[in-house]
């Protein structure tokens, strides 16, 4: 079309028809509006309200004429939404083959996927602790409810769509509803089909993919090994290596990612790929399994109008795939979007404060606007212009050329736009014909002990790529061992050992019952949101996850309380005997193991690096009081017998103490002696046998094997809090 006749539309737009247009034989047809026919436009039949709306959705179909015009196929009767074949050819009149290549005709045998909703409303949850909060605050009335979408209805099919807005209109409610991924303080009122059957997030996550607004990632792995990760976890248990290997480099080579997949993805403290191919990488991890849908959250926040530009041009192209197998029905939310985004978009769905204002064909949109007597003005984004029409701008900004309007008017202009649009009622079994279709494309993920090999390999992978977190330990394990070692050097046998004794034994279970604490504190809540997200996807299971997880750990955590045993053990001088060496280094081993535990339950528990730190302390304190050195078990008070009990420190400091004192002979060189008269001197008590520590100090209530048994049992029980907090605290 060229400037010519668009100049003539413009300046004629109440005085002519639209010529954009070819007519059906239907009943269906847009008018424009003339100056003096606004009020027969309130005076037209419509079976719903802006807030009540059952939209309607007008598909595009091929059309043999001038490419400067556009044809639209009626929607059917009041009565029903579906499609016969026999109606969509008398409708369109094209032939069959040309029916089912399309992507936007909903009979189409490329469209795989049809998600249908009517009367959906969202709302926040008042939570009873809301409530009581609110009760001990004020004496006003409770908190109310917020309603999100308002009773909104309508239908999404083949190609590429967006869901347009201004902030706050429920752009990501409506997305997140549809994809079965709201917060639990949301209620969700209203019918979804998906291929005309209801459907849950556990069905539907098996059939599409979600990108979400922030791009998480791994920041250690390369692209490919991020693919290569979750092809093995997504993809069918029947697929081979090479089949997995060739889906990766078909995707790669889709998003235009082949020239980074040995790169490195890039955190915070380490440069790593753009923005634009962390974007285009989540899309790939979707996109392995073939989803027949696709939603995406805010696909061009944070990237500039080029690369922005560039992924919407590989999702419009996706969405018109060449085959089968590659035509994936994509959503997207996206806030306003420049010209060349807008006309990537095959289908939009406007929405205003949780109403759907408009939802059909984007090359329509404009047209429906001028027939509410708003066209978009010459050399201006048409997106622009749908969202200025309907969110005018707030009292005192406005353009001085512009009159302001009341929210009458703006309810008005609102209610124009919407009965500009053919009315069309929702056929909740629209797309049941492909619902065979698509379950017979569900496969079965790898089973579960598949799950926790791969991901052992992708935490190991991780845990060896922070080669300067684990050098830096093992550096400082050697100097503290050093230390500790030269501090009570050759320690020896003498009446003056035993304090010295006990206090080197005690200072060694602090050492590893603290510093191991430290260091992963804050392994689960940098994971957490990361973790979610996998999981939401249906990628693994909780509990295969947390097994690798914590295998990987310990398995980089061992070497520290071995080298740290080995060097102290010998450099104080216990006892030299091959047993009592190990039976040293098991119970500083597992006294480290155990204090990762605790951190690993509070760090589960409290879901926040900041509430983790402002915890454990606090912990680790109780643990070191009660921990049998600074008041022995025989002289504990009875009613912090329960504290003493639930401190790993003590096990682990006494269960030193009775390897190290049982069997120790000692010597009573040095012993003090104080004469009294001439006949009589004092002699200072001499402690010949080890044993007789053991008695005075209390430690013989427990053996050296009960104190292993308890931390065991100690790590069991922290690793299983872990476990349940990882499972079920999601929010």
């Amino acid at each position: 079309m060229n400037s010519d006749s668009l100049k003539a539309d413009n300046d004629d737009v109440f005085n002519n028809e639209n010529r954009g247009y070819q007519r059906s034989n239907s009943d269906h047809e847009l008018h424009t509006l003339k100056k003096e026919s606004n009020e027969q436009l309130k005076r037209l039949p419509r079976s719903t309200s802006v807030s009540g709306a059952q939209i309607s959705v007008i598909y595009e179909v091929p059309s043999d004429v001038n490419s400067d015009e556009i044809t639209f196929a009626p929607p059917p009767p009041a009565a029903s939404a579906g499609y016969s074949h026999n109606q969509q050819r008398r409708s369109t009149g094209t032939g069959p083959h040309e029916r089912q290549l399309s992507i936007l005709d909903p009979m189409s045998d490329r469209v795989s996927t049809i998600l249908v909703w009517q009367n959906l409303i969202v709302s926040t949850r008042i939570s009873r602790r809301q409530v009581f909060i609110h009760k001990l605050k004020s004496k006003g009335p409770p908190p109310t409810s917020k309603r999100l979408l308002h009773n909104v209805s309508g239908a999404i099919t083949g190609g590429l769509w967006a869901v347009m807005g201004p902030s706050g209109s429920g752009k990501s409610t409506l997305l997140n509803t549809l994809a079965c991924r709201l917060d639990v303080n949301t209620v969700v009122e209203g019918e979804m089909r998906l291929n005309g059957a209801p459907y849950d997030n556990a069905e539907l996550k098996r059939v599409s993919g979600y990108v979400m607004q922030d791009d998480l990632l791994n920041g250690y792995l390369t692209v490919e090994e991020t693919l290569m990760y979750t092809a093995e976890l997504r993809l069918p248990r029947t697929f081979t290596d090479k089949e997995r290997r060739d889906r990766v480099d078909d995707v790669l080579n889709d998003l235009g990612l082949t020239h980074a997949r040995h790169d490195i993805i890039g955190s915070q403290l380490r440069q790593g790929i753009s923005g634009s191919e962390r974007k285009r990488l989540c899309v790939c991890m979707q996109l392995l399994n073939r989803p027949q849908l696709l939603f995406l959250d805010e696909p061009t926040t944070g990237l500039d109008s080029v690369t922005a530009l560039d992924l919407l041009y590989t999702l419009n192209e996706l969405a018109h795939g060449k085959s089968q197998d590659k035509a994936v029905t994509i959503v997207c939310s996206i806030h306003q979007p420049q010209t060349k985004i807008f006309n990537l978009f095959d289908s939009i769905v406007l929405l205003k404060a949780g109403h759907i204002i408009y939802q059909g064909s984007r090359k329509q949109s404009t047209e429906v606007f001028r027939a509410a007597g708003h066209p978009c003005p010459l050399f201006t984004n048409p997106a622009d212009h749908l969202l200025d029409v309907i969110t005018p701008p707030k009292h005192g900004s406005s353009n001085s050329e512009e009159p302001q309007l009341t929210l009458e008017q703006q309810a008005a202009v609102d209610e124009a736009i919407v009965k500009a649009q053919p009315p069309l009622d929702i056929d909740l079994t629209l797309g049941v014909d492909k619902r065979i279709g698509q379950m017979s494309n569900i496969t079965m993920n790898p089973p579960w002990h598949k799950q926790v090999r791969i991901l052992f390999r992708r935490s190991l992978r991780e845990q060896f790529r922070k080669v300067n977190i684990i050098v830096t330990s093992i550096i400082q394990t050697f100097i503290m061992a050093i230390l500790i070692g030269t501090v009570f050097l050759r320690i020896g046998t003498t009446q003056t050992s035993i304090v010295r004794r006990e206090s080197v034994i005690f200072f060694c279970a602090i050492n590893q019952g603290v510093f191991g604490a430290l260091t992963v504190i804050n392994s689960f809540p940098v994971e957490r949101t990361l973790t979610l997200r996998e999981r939401a996807s249906g990628t693994y299971f909780a509990s295969a996850y947390f097994i690798a997880k914590v295998l990987a750990d310990t398995l980089v955590q061992l070497p520290i309380p071995i080298i740290f045993s080995c060097v102290v053990y010998f450099l104080i001088g216990f006892q030299a005997t091959a047993g009592k060496f190990f039976i040293f280094m098991v119970l500083i081993i597992l006294c480290s193991v155990t204090s990762t535990s605790l951190a690993l339950m509070v760090s589960a528990i409290c879901r926040t690096t900041a509430l983790s730190v402002t915890v454990l302390p606090m912990v680790l304190e109780v643990t070191r009081l009660f921990g049998g050195f600074f008041v022995a078990p025989s002289r504990l008070p009875k009613y912090f017998s329960w504290l003493d009990a639930l401190s790993y420190i003590k096990y682990s400091f006494v269960g030193g103490a009775l390897n190290e004192l049982s069997g120790l002979n000692l010597n009573c060189a040095g012993v003090k002696v104080t004469p009294v008269n001439a006949t009589y001197s004092y002699t200072a008590t001499c402690i010949t046998h080890g044993e007789t520590l053991i008695d005075e100090r209390g430690y013989d209530y427990i053996n050296v094997g009960g104190c292993i048994g308890v931390l065991i049992g100690f790590i069991i029980f922290c690793r299983g809090c872990a476990f349940l907090g990882v499972r079920f605290l999601k929010h």
